[in-house]
């Protein structure tokens, strides 16, 4: 090929799209159509993978055949080459990583990339041609892809693809005898031990040996989502739908059943707890005597019993851990056990009810219809490919907002790659509506706004010096941050020290310079912070103060903030996705701690609702008043996970698919998950905080999110069918046990039905009243 094809670039000359030109990203040859039986009237050409236009979205990507016959020399000359070389290069190295589009391939993808080697360019693909067999269809036309590999009694393998609109496509013949690339690639696969087919998988086959289609699908797949049906093998379905899943991917009702648990957790239960070593929380951030004052204060008005809590060494560790739990046990833990008691009568309903919810709903999660059971699977993980396929060339929604968020809540996001866009649209820092030119604007005004809250602090020397609230608040965020994540790469090591920089020193992938111990702890001084990316946390935090000023810092925010600087690595947008997050998750922080006691009432009357049986058991074990879920609430489950399915399960909250509240049926699965256990072995209050604070770093977080699904959809069934009876008059209603008529649902429960955000504020501070 000659060096005429190859566009130069220099930094002078950006690289220009040629007119009329379409950019080559896949070629194989010796791709045919059997018009007839008769193989003299076989239709030999390319089939290809071509860029349109210079900006177009991968779902304008056009897959076309192209014949032989009438193409001009240049093009053809373009093929062939890079048939032979245009996805490795032209030595023998064909099998080692490389860098790509500012990722390295990974060992599943050595023999892919997003990108050629080298940008070339042939004549625009027609869609369809009256004189020849040529035709062009677009990702997006593509519905789905039938693949047929070489096997026994088979000539060729060939393909298939399925239009959206149903337009019939001719069948595609890979005659890999015939194509230069394939057996050059066969041979290089052999010398390096690979000759199998990489995506064997989808055919249904044990065993496939590398084949011309092959490539073709694994270049597909870097841009646009393929998913296997089961109901058809070998059937790929192109950018597939939720319902596309569905009806094409459906779920055995059988397999969809969610498995039980318990079997196997009371055979291990006797090891679990012999093996289980207590875990003596070792405090987040240490508390300062403000904190620990008040707390003092609170203690000396609390009744005997709670004071009796407050001194058992399982409370205490929690308690070290984040002193507003005391504050919260102290001040509201009894009060919360007086109105449970009084709901309870109330809430757990007599036997004609519950018969009733069994004849319509059954007992178990599984009798909810196939339908429920189907939507309620979990699904793959969205990776960067599949998000990308949800914009178009400009970076405007294709599909709907709701139908994104239903994605994402059934499988969460892969990596972090797709997480630094995705998590600014979960948290409404990107409104969904916006171009990618308009949010480029958006991050300029944020920069500029977040600079303005930083410059009021940062030149206020005054302040700085004499305002004790303003010392106090600061030393607080250090004195946390220097406890934050220390195990999380970018928070380990230590630079030079510093009190201002604003961006943190990386290498091109990410990557922070040489790691250290983490001896900032050692230092005497707090505002000592030596790594750049916590420095960067606590000027967010510290600026937050200027956006928030009646709030302050709380214990527990730079567990929010951390995940989100450590996906977005950018102090501005991390700022305002803290913010954002914040706006729902401040009444977890208000001074009174009412916001925590209303989210522990609900949580109390769910379980009372949805898991009688066990909230009976609760009652008897002292342990109503779910002071194990407090710390779970208040960080959103962020000490009991790790820190990816932490990561994983604010992009499922994020959406408020269901609920803006659905962390209470997260917290509800749990218990659902261990209710046989305590029914059946824990006793004492002692028994059930210590087996619930040794759950932490155990928890399957797939399994607890299916599980809250199917609890919820349950839940909805549920109110549904009260509401429904006490709308009936006379002798036709239910009765509770008191005789009389039932009580409807609950404000609060109903409105666990909504996806509204319930928001509280912190009221102005009072003179002299310090923060957290």
């Amino acid at each position: 090929m000659t060096d005429s094809l190859v566009p130069r670039r220099s930094a002078n000359n950006p690289f220009k799209f040629p007119a009329g030109k379409s950019q080559l990203l896949f070629a194989k040859s010796k791709v045919y159509i059997h018009p007839t039986k008769s193989s003299k009237d076989n239709i030999p050409g390319y089939l290809t993978i071509t860029r349109p236009f210079k900006d177009c979205s991968n779902s304008d990507l056009l897959v076309a055949f192209l014949p032989e016959e009438g193409l001009n020399k240049d093009d053809k000359s373009t093929l062939d080459w890079f048939d032979l070389y245009g996805l490795h290069g032209e030595d023998e190295g064909l099998l080692r990583p490389r860098r790509i589009a500012g990722t390295e391939v990974t060992e599943s993808r050595l023999d892919s990339s997003n990108e050629p080697v080298k940008k070339v360019f042939i004549n625009r693909p027609p869609l369809s041609s009256l004189m020849t067999y040529a035709f062009g269809v677009s990702i997006s036309n593509m519905f789905s892809i039938q693949v047929r590999p070489k096997a026994d009694g088979m000539w060729w393998g060939s393909i298939v693809i399925h239009t959206s609109a149903g337009e019939k496509v001719p069948v595609l013949f890979f005659h890999d005898d015939e194509s230069p690339g394939t057996m050059r690639e066969e041979k290089l696969r052999r010398q390096n031990f690979e000759p199998f087919a990489t995506n064997s998988s989808s055919t249904g086959n044990s065993v496939v040996f590398y084949w011309g289609g092959d490539s073709f699908v694994t270049v597909l797949k870097n841009f646009c989502v393929l998913e296997e049906s089961t109901l058809e093998r070998g059937v790929l379905l192109v950018n597939p739908t939720s319902e596309d899943l569905r009806n094409f991917i459906p779920q055995n009702v059988a397999d969809a059943k969610v498995k039980d648990p318990f079997k196997q957790a009371s055979q291990n239960f006797e090891s679990f707890i012999t093996d289980a070593k207590w875990k003596i929380l070792g405090g987040l951030a240490s508390v300062t005597k403000l904190a620990r004052r008040k707390v003092h204060d609170v203690k000396s008005d609390i009744p005997e019993p709670i004071l009796k809590l407050l001194s058992k060494p399982e409370v205490k560790a929690i308690g070290d851990e984040f002193d507003s739990a005391n504050v919260f046990l102290a001040k509201w833990a009894l009060q919360l056990q007086e109105q449970a008691e009084q709901t309870r009568k109330v809430v757990i309903l007599d036997d004609a009810y519950r018969k009733l919810i069994q004849e319509e709903l059954g007992e178990s999660l599984t009798s909810l219809t196939p339908q429920e059971l189907s939507k309620a699977t979990r699904r793959k993980a969205v990776s960067k490919v599949e998000w990308d396929s949800f914009f178009d060339h400009t970076g405007s929604l294709l599909i709907t907002v709701d139908e994104v968020k239903e994605r994402v809540f059934h499988g969460c996001l892969e990596d972090k790659e797709v997480r630094k866009e995705a998590w600014l649209f979960l948290l409404g820092v990107y409104p969904w509506d916006t171009s990618r030119h308009e949010r480029k604007m958006l991050d300029q005004t944020f920069l500029s706004t977040y600079n303005g809250f930083k410059e009021i602090w940062t030149t206020d020397l005054k302040r700085q010096q004499e305002d004790e609230f303003w010392k106090d608040q600061k030393f607080r965020i250090e004195k946390d941050i220097k406890r934050t994540d220390r195990d999380i790469s970018i928070y380990k090591g230590n630079g030079p020290a510093s009190e201002e920089r604003t961006t943190p020193d990386s290498t091109e992938d990410g990557a922070t310079a040489p790691e250290t111990t983490n001896d900032d702890d050692d230092d005497s001084d707090v505002s000592i912070i030596r790594n750049p990316h916590l420095d960067i946390l606590r000027s967010i935090l510290i600026s937050y103060n200027e956006l928030n000023t009646n709030l302050g810092y709380v214990q527990g925010m730079t567990d929010l903030l951390s995940p989100i600087y450590f996906v977005l690595e950018d102090e501005s947008l991390a700022f305002w996705g803290f913010s954002r997050f914040m706006e729902r998750m401040e009444r977890n922080f208000v001074r009174d701690l009412s916001g925590m006691k209303n989210q522990m009432e609900v949580l109390n009357e769910l379980v009372q609702f949805m898991l009688p049986d066990l909230y009976i058991h609760l009652v008897k074990c002292e342990s109503n008043n779910l002071f194990f879920f407090f710390r779970m609430l208040l960080v959103w489950f962020k000490r009991e996970l790790s820190y990816e399915d932490t990561m994983r399960l604010w992009e499922v909250l994020w959406t408020d698919y269901y609920s803006s509240q659905f962390f209470l049926f997260c917290a509800l699965a749990v218990l659902d998950q261990h209710s046989r256990i305590m029914i059946n072995n824990l006793h004492a209050f002692d028994e059930v905080l210590k087996y619930m604070n040794d759950i932490s770093g155990h928890i399957n977080l797939e399994q607890i999110l299916l599980r809250a699904e199917l609890l919820f959809l349950k839940f909805r069934n549920m109110v549904a069918i009260v509401e429904r009876e006490n709308a009936h008059e006379g002798i036709h209603g239910l009765q509770n046990s008191n005789g009389e008529g039932l009580t409807p649902v609950s404000p609060q429960l109903r409105k666990l039905l909504s996806r509204e955000l319930v928001i509280q504020k912190e009221v102005p501070r009072p003179a002299g009243v310090g923060g957290g």
